[in-house]
């Protein structure tokens, strides 16, 4: 085995190793019944789990969770298709770096600072509104009323991540045969076309990572609804790792686990069929 093959397969299976152990005290703690009412912990099998998901907060919270991953990747991924169009038509590179890094900006910001940035945006005084009521719009409840306080997380999601989706579907974009991009500009091909036709078939690579990074960057999303809300209370707007939260804060410790694990599981259904069909499709190549 070669020595840097050792260097990359030493730290990966410690951190392997950690992750694995991690899980499986979760997943151990999650079938007692440890709380702040039974501080001496005794196993109780699936019961801790029959008690979580009966409770209206926590249905409310995976459908949140799920609502948001689905939008998250459905417009996520129109869009950065969009901007990675606009983005790879363009005939100027540094052009191309400027408005790249406006669209991925979101990204380099905490989750947190995002969410601040939205409350002052969505405040009826000072925000959005504002300039809404200057050239003569109504104003928009946007975290004011219990019906758009939901469609307002999916907007700043959509903001906050969209760029990551963007940025692979330019990789994608850019590593085409750039020979076939130019016969078809000879033959008269519009800028659409192009895209419609041999930018977006040959980016199947960009659309599997974007859409498992979208989920999962989506389904546990914490400190945007969290903030947005207010604290882990609000059922308009908790999702199921802000739930868990709210759990773990009130010391019902097996019930938080049970939601981490069942958050886990759901997260592990999905992601890894992406992962094995990338892996296969690397393999083939």
């Amino acid at each position: 085995m070669k020595k840097g093959t050792i260097i990359l397969v030493i730290p990966t299976a410690i951190f392997s190793a950690v992750l694995l152990y991690l899980v499986i005290w979760n997943a151990v703690i999650s079938f007692t019944n440890w709380s702040l009412l039974n501080p001496k912990i005794s196993f109780v099998g699936l019961q801790t789990y029959f008690s979580v998901v009966r409770t209206f907060q926590f249905s409310n919270s995976i459908l949140h969770s799920l609502e948001l991953s689905a939008s998250l990747v459905a417009i996520g991924n129109i869009l950065g298709i969009l901007f990675a169009g606009l983005l790879y038509f363009l005939s100027s590179n540094k052009a191309r770096s400027v408005f790249l890094s406006i669209i991925i900006y979101p990204l380099a910001i905490s989750m947190a600072v995002n969410a601040l940035i939205w409350l002052w945006l969505f405040n009826i005084n000072i925000g959005i509104d504002w300039l809404l009521v200057r050239i003569g719009l109504p104003q928009f409840p946007w975290l004011s009323s219990t019906s758009t306080m939901f469609p307002s997380l999916i907007l700043v999601s959509i903001w906050a991540y969209t760029g990551i989706a963007a940025l692979f579907y330019l990789a994608g974009f850019m590593n085409i045969d750039k020979s076939v991009i130019e016969a078809a500009r000879l033959d008269g091909a519009s800028a659409f076309k192009i895209l419609y036709k041999l930018l977006i078939p040959n980016s199947f690579n960009s659309f599997i990572i974007a859409t498992a990074l979208l989920f999962l960057f989506s389904f546990r999303i914490f400190s945007l609804p969290y903030i947005l809300s207010g604290g882990p209370t609000n059922i308009f707007l908790q999702t199921a790792v802000v739930y868990m939260y709210y759990l773990f804060t009130v010391e019902f410790f097996s019930q938080a686990t049970a939601v981490a694990t069942i958050i886990t599981v759901i997260a592990s259904v999905i992601i890894i069929p992406y992962a094995l069909i990338i892996i296969r499709r690397w393999i083939r190549k």
